[in-house]
């Protein structure tokens, strides 16, 4: 598409999430490069190919196919707005009035004034930040205990990135779970 530092031969990028998963990008900035526009889906060798000299490569805990939201890159070309856009996940089954673990896996680069937020809804109710991100954070598992509401039977995640021209965050292995 726009990308002109990948080999043609390097596989690994695509808008389409996997099964259940979609990306809400109402609220994202027009133009930029066409591979990030939004969440995107990409293999290590495809997102480090680039751009280097970024600390791709430091993102050692993602696995295949992976999720990013890049701002740094989308605005490698003309844009308008900002970068603006929700991953949103399955629901999970949970207990109501208990307390369940949503777990992922994070890279996050931060220059001001992005922010990545983490909000869990619930029956499909108004979604709840449980984290967010204003400063780097190295790749790791995180780990967020959630307090169900009495009555639910299921939760959605969502990873909303804001920003223009700032760097990124990826996002893989996303599971919510008993503790």
């Amino acid at each position: 598409m726009d990308e002109t530092g990948v080999p043609a031969a390097t596989v690994g990028f695509t808008h389409t999430p996997p099964p259940g998963w979609f990306v809400d990008n109402s609220a994202m900035g027009g133009g930029g490069v066409a591979e990030w526009r939004g969440w995107s889906f990409t293999t290590d060798e495809f997102w480090t190919q680039a751009q280097r000299d970024q600390n791709r490569e430091c993102n050692i805990r993602a696995r295949n196919v992976f999720a990013v939201a890049d701002g740094d890159e989308w605005a490698d070309k003309a844009f308008t707005g900002t970068f603006d856009s929700t991953l949103v996940s399955p629901a999970y089954p949970v207990t109501g009035g208990g307390t369940a673990v949503l777990t992922y896996t994070t890279y996050y680069r931060h220059e001001a004034p992005q922010k990545g937020e983490v909000l869990v809804s619930y029956d499909g109710g108004s979604p709840l930040s449980v984290r967010t991100y204003t400063g780097d954070v190295s790749s790791r598992t995180e780990t967020i205990a959630l307090q169900v509401p009495a009555g639910a039977t299921s939760a959605r995640v969502r990873f909303r990135y804001t920003g223009g021209n700032n760097w990124y965050w990826v996002i893989d292995g996303v599971g919510i779970g008993r503790p």
